[in-house]
């Protein structure tokens, strides 16, 4: 979402001389280019005069005085006319399409995405094209803010109303030792759900914006699959949910730190939609170049409208809102296998539950 440049960036804006002009050139008037165009066109109408002079001077050509200079003159000035009328259209075509490329510019510094630069002359085509491409990244970008900052102020907006509902309800007091202890109970859940809800947005947005530095290594997938199980123990335990984790160790090439992050939103999302006293399936099989995880459980599923938005941002296919989460949990497992790249193959049927299968392609 920052608008700020990078260091790379930095390196390649070249500072200003300070100079005469601030280092800027003078750019050559029009007069300068209309004086310039007409001397070729006198030039031009000379050289068509040139051969005649030649052909008479030599005898092949023969002409009557006055007769034959009146002939030279109507030749020149018909030259030099044809010549202006050229230079005259071209120059109205150059000015007529510099004005299209400056309007459209305008247009997009003032946030008008729709411009049309289809009949654009060879000489400013590319210019064109740039400038269309630019007006649809933009107006993406515009788009993806707008959408971030209401999908983001509506999952804001629910925990703030429940703690702020709940904290004015105690304030009042007049509540039994009981009620006060539940309310309590909620303002400190849904403050953690604003706590969770932050981390996961801006570690999202760092993610999207290139502003982690990807280093690989490799490491003991294995452990790492068994560590994130035991972090999420509170959660399936709730459910009485049956985790097999039973594979060998087996070690990978690659980010540690976001493939930690990325099994454990796998493996959460995989409790979160499970049903209560349901198992969770998680295998790990290996080939000389590929290494698959997969962690499969038995619980609601999800339908075609579902699967197609599960990696869109605050998109949650429970929409009751029943259970805990923010919507991130997908749309960050699909920007790290982008990043590392990792591909994700996704099995899901409403009743039958969902497998996520993570494929490590490259295991030098």
């Amino acid at each position: 979402m920052s608008n700020n440049l990078s260091q790379k960036d930095k390196q390649k804006v070249k500072p200003v001389s300070k100079g005469k002009n601030n280092g800027k050139k003078k750019r050559k008037p029009a007069v300068f280019e209309l004086i310039y165009a007409l001397i070729c066109i006198l030039a031009t109408a000379t050289f068509c005069i040139v051969p005649i002079l030649l052909f008479a001077s030599s005898g092949a050509l023969t002409f009557n005085f006055p007769h034959g200079y009146a002939f030279l003159i109507f030749v020149f000035i018909c030259s030099v006319g044809a010549g202006f009328f050229l230079f005259y259209k071209q120059y109205l075509n150059r000015t007529t399409q510099a004005k299209k490329v400056y309007d459209a510019c305008n247009k997009i510094l003032k946030g008008e995405y729709e411009i049309d630069l289809e009949d654009l002359s060879s000489e400013f085509k590319k210019v064109g094209d740039v400038l269309i491409a630019v007006s649809h990244r933009l107006k993406l970008a515009d788009k993806e803010k707008n959408d971030f900052i209401n999908d983001f102020s509506h999952e804001l907006k629910t925990p703030i109303v429940s703690i702020r509902g709940f904290a004015r309800l105690i304030s009042k007091g007049n509540l039994t030792q009981d009620e006060a202890k539940e309310y309590l109970s909620i303002i400190v859940s849904e403050s953690d759900r604003l706590i969770d809800l932050t981390a996961s947005t801006l570690l999202l947005d760092r993610l999207e914006n290139s502003n982690l530095a990807i280093e690989k290594e490799y490491y003991n997938v294995s452990e790492q699959i068994r560590k994130s199980v035991l972090l999420l123990q509170n959660d399936w335990e709730k459910k009485d949910i049956e985790i097999i984790a039973d594979f060998d160790d087996c070690n990978v090439y690659s980010n540690a730190e976001l493939t930690s992050q990325l099994f454990i939103n796998v493996i959460q999302n995989a409790i979160k939609f499970s049903n209560w006293g349901d198992k969770i399936e998680i295998t790990l099989s290996k080939t000389d170049k590929l290494v698959a995880v997969q962690v499969k459980d038995y619980g609601v599923g999800m339908d075609e409208e579902t699967k197609k938005r599960m990696y869109d941002k605050y998109f949650r296919g429970d929409k009751s809102r029943s259970t805990h989460g923010n919507g991130l949990g997908l749309s960050t497992v699909r920007k790290i296998a982008e990043l590392l790249d990792l591909e994700l193959k996704v099995w899901s049927e409403p009743n039958k539950g969902t497998s996520f299968t993570v494929i490590f392609k490259s295991n030098r």
